[in-house]
């Protein structure tokens, strides 16, 4: 499978690491899930973890706790977390979270599954699931990785997408007009099954039945009907397009790539794991074509290391590095997945 640096855990017992090393790996564990972490940074952090074993016992732990996700309850935790946003700063709380998720799965459970933005949430997805729900009024909707929502019935029945991608079959149940709103304007289904797909500057819109009716903050409105797709931002439609065939294969855990590129394809498939998946520059714009797990990036990975010239480092199961098999590489070629 993947190459795996000199720097990996080991299982030998190790010194117990004390409090500040605790505090040390935590922080590296935020820059590796940030996503902003240098290649110097990610050299210090190389040097870091095997300049001394409590650094390298404090890294273990983390990865440990990595594997209990699916077996931590987390109801209860998300109540103890609020009350404590409300009296201490973000970088603060998710410090003090992560450094306790040494000691306490339940605690690092609460801080991945549970940033600011979706606490309120009353459907959530970890990194890596999704879930088919029932709503009440018949309609029938799947949370993608990652992802959080609210459903609310009073006035009007109304989905609030605070993260990540939904897809939904509108029920008839409920005379009550339906909407779904989002960070960048609202949707009105019209008896219809569709896609929405959160990003940081825009939602995108996929209608495979029926129509769903855009309407921004500042009035602009567009109605898409079957087959179409348009993205949006807070101030701006873009083009409608024709449906990509491929945006309903994520609920069959594919992803399937048609001549996309290959930071692309990295990107989407670290929607689903966690931790960091980096591109080497010279691989970016490498074009791939071929069906990849999504719930298995694992094997997804191992797919593009055997198909393409590439070579998977993975020096945690947080940090992935795609680098050029060899020297030179030839723009175009293609995976077969």
């Amino acid at each position: 499978m993947f190459k795996r640096m000199m720097f990996q855990p080991q299982p030998p017992a190790m010194e117990t690491p004390d409090q500040q090393v605790l505090a040390q790996a935590v922080d590296w564990m935020l820059k590796l899930q940030s996503g902003e972490l240098s290649a110097e940074a990610q050299q210090a952090f190389e040097h870091w973890y095997a300049s001394h074993q409590q650094h390298a016992a404090a890294w273990q732990r983390l990865l440990a706790v990595q594997q209990t996700f699916a077996q931590v309850p987390h109801k209860d935790l998300a109540k103890t977390v609020l009350a404590k946003v409300e009296r201490t700063a973000r970088r603060k709380v998710l410090k003090s979270l992560a450094t306790l998720a040494i000691l306490s799965p339940a605690a690092w459970l609460g801080y991945r599954t549970l940033p600011l933005e979706r606490w309120r949430a009353g459907y959530q997805t970890a990194v890596g699931e999704q879930k088919h729900l029932q709503l009440a009024d018949g309609s029938r909707l799947v949370l993608n990785t990652d992802s959080a929502l609210d459903a609310e019935y009073e006035a009007q029945r109304q989905i609030r997408l605070y993260r990540g991608e939904l897809s939904l079959h509108t029920g008839h149940q409920d005379a009550r007009p339906l909407v779904v709103i989002t960070p960048h304007g609202t949707l009105t289904p019209l008896g219809t099954r569709f896609n929405v797909k959160l990003g940081n500057t825009h939602t995108s819109l996929a209608v495979t039945e029926g129509a769903v009716r855009i309407r921004l903050e500042n009035g602009q409105t567009n109605v898409v009907l079957a087959g179409q797709q348009q993205s949006f931002s807070r101030s701006a439609l873009g083009p409608v397009r024709p449906v990509d065939e491929s945006v309903s294969y994520w609920q069959q855990g594919m992803l399937l790539a048609q001549d996309m590129f290959l930071a692309d394809v990295l990107a989407e498939l670290a929607r689903y794991r966690s931790g960091v998946i980096r591109c080497h520059p010279d691989l970016r714009q490498l074009k791939v074509s071929g069906a990849f797990p999504l719930l298995d990036t694992d094997a997804a990975l191992d797919l593009l290391q055997k198909t393409l010239p590439v070579k998977i480092i993975a020096p945690s199961k947080l940090w992935i590095m795609v680098e050029p098999a060899v020297s030179g590489v030839v723009p175009g070629v293609e995976a077969a997945g």
